[in-house]
């Protein structure tokens, strides 16, 4: 199940987005129009978690990296019904 996650957090966006991609996210998604779309700075995408699984790992890296968890959403990514600006690599 792939899913996609956008988040707020207090501080340390680096460690937290670097600890996340440890755990297999990723800052940009494979597209056939776009060969990447390159995702928002507080966005990430998981090829085989589910959003419950998501919210639990950024919740986990929240208390490791001792920063308040603020906001999270999670959904499934669908492949079929999205719009994107392709974007560039930041």
């Amino acid at each position: 199940m792939e899913t996609i996650i956008t988040y707020d957090i207090s501080g340390k966006h680096s460690e937290f987005k670097n600890e996340m991609k440890k755990l297999g996210y990723q800052d940009k998604v494979t597209d056939l129009t776009c060969n990447w779309i390159y995702l928002p700075n507080t966005t990430l995408y998981h090829p085989n978690k589910t959003p419950v699984d998501a919210r639990e790992n950024a919740r986990l890296i929240c208390i490791q990296l001792n920063v308040s968890f603020e906001r999270f959403f999670a959904t499934i990514w669908n492949r079929s019904y999205w719009a994107a600006l392709c974007g560039t690599s930041s």
